[in-house]
């Protein structure tokens, strides 16, 4: 995961030397990351708008095994 102030350097095309960068090749804490359920909108690469990334409700939870 890349922090907000590393965007513009991750993104920038003109880096060809990988050492200005791997720093940024870390894990991320896993106890930090959220999941949570998302429209199927996320399936269909013109949907490319904020609304991808919004929670949605379950309406029938899937049957567990176990």
């Amino acid at each position: 995961m890349l922090r907000p102030e590393d965007y513009d350097l991750w993104l920038d095309p003109g880096i060809t030397d990988y050492q200005r960068v791997v720093d940024f090749l870390h894990p991320f804490d896993a106890t930090l990351m959220k999941k949570y359920p998302v429209s199927t909108r996320v399936n269909r690469p013109e949907n490319d708008d904020q609304d991808c990334a919004r929670e949605i409700p379950i309406a029938h939870p899937a049957p567990r095994l176990f």
